[in-house]
């Protein structure tokens, strides 16, 4: 008789409690309207999320002592509802500043190389020392092409073009504003991710910088995340954060082809969850993102570098005034795409297990 009573009870409580939970997980882009194949999951570890708050919550009523509210993390950098060419600026320097220093000053042996490969590639991280879950990462690579040419692939107008190569989670991107500070050129944007595996899509609101050359001759460009209220979070989507830096520098010719060569560096941090301040969460262990950050991040610079040479062969072809024959068909790059998708749906399985259990 006692269990039929708790188990009615607890029928009734999940069923009064359902549809709340259903909105919450929806704006933290577990499951959409549309999906109902496993939803059932990442709703029942919230519910017992929730249930377990709901104890500690009645077990620290009789307790007198006031916990200090938890820490603020800063995602975004807050430009203010005037958006202007200055804010925009100032938010890329501030993050330039930062990422430079950790490129290429002291204390290098920090860094955590965690996946290596062929024509200088490296894959490392570097821990925050106030976000530990939100680490820098550095990715660097020699791509084939002039440090013109290779700039020019990285800038935003042919990101349509690059990320539906490099990332199979790249949805879309719509250019907001454009500015000129000086000789700087600023572009607001916001790209769109797919859905990652069990978890809804993210966007990303930013300011993309082409700037000048510094005195040594490296060029320089980033994409800086920023908090505006003229652009909101948007249904749907979870606000995620992405800062990058990127370093591009001669390297010597390719010694098989006498080709031109360029040494590329980006040093970025990135949070898919709506972590800031009045963030609505996401739900996705950011363990999953540096486990899995060499596999990827190695995955990105080899899908990077047959993209650069397949633009340096259109160039090429263009100026012999012939048109270059392309192959269909999978690559290793596409298999290394679909193996690492499988194994983060793997890695989300045993999570939620482990969270079950």
């Amino acid at each position: 008789a006692y269990s039929f009573s708790t188990t009615m009870r607890r029928t009734r409580w999940i069923r009064d409690v359902e549809p709340p939970t259903r909105r919450k997980c929806r704006r933290q882009g577990m499951f959409s309207p549309k999906t109902s194949s496993g939803s059932t999951i990442p709703l029942l570890i919230v519910i017992s999320w929730q249930v377990l708050q709901t104890i500690a919550a009645a077990a620290g009523n009789g307790s007198q002592q006031q916990q200090p509210p938890p820490a603020v993390i800063q995602r975004g950098v807050k430009i203010g509802d005037e958006i202007t060419a200055k804010s925009l600026f100032q938010a890329y320097e501030e993050i330039k500043d930062e990422y430079s220093e950790k490129a290429f000053g002291a204390n290098q042996e920090d860094w955590v190389v965690v996946k290596e490969g062929a024509d200088g590639l490296n894959v490392a991280m570097l821990h925050h020392p106030s976000d530990p879950s939100c680490p820098y990462v550095r990715l660097h690579a020699t791509m084939p092409g002039s440090v013109d040419d290779v700039w020019g692939s990285f800038r935003l107008s042919n990101w349509e073009r690059l990320m539906s190569a490099v990332d199979p989670f790249f949805e879309g991107l719509t250019i907001l504003e454009q500015y000129d500070y000086g000789k700087v050129n600023l572009v607001l944007a916001r790209k769109r991710a797919k859905r990652l595996v069990a978890f809804g899509k993210r966007d990303f609101l930013f300011v993309s910088v082409s700037d000048v050359p510094r005195p040594d001759g490296v060029l320089v460009s980033g994409t800086v995340s920023v908090v505006t209220s003229k652009y909101p979070r948007v249904e749907g989507y979870v606000r995620a954060y992405q800062d990058s830096i990127g370093f591009y520098e001669p390297h010597s010719d390719n010694p098989e082809t006498g080709e031109p060569q360029t040494s590329v560096t980006i040093i970025c941090r990135i949070d898919l969850n709506d972590s800031g301040e009045d963030g609505e969460g996401g739900l996705v262990p950011m363990w999953l993102y540096t486990q899995t950050i060499g596999l990827s991040g190695s995955s990105s610079l080899a899908k990077m570098r047959k993209q650069m040479r397949l633009e340096m062969e259109e160039r090429r072809a263009a100026a012999e005034g012939r048109t270059l024959q392309r192959t269909n068909g999978g690559d290793l790059t596409t298999v290394y795409s679909a193996l690492l998708v499988t194994a983060l749906a793997l890695m989300v399985g045993l999570y939620v297990v482990k969270q079950r259990l």
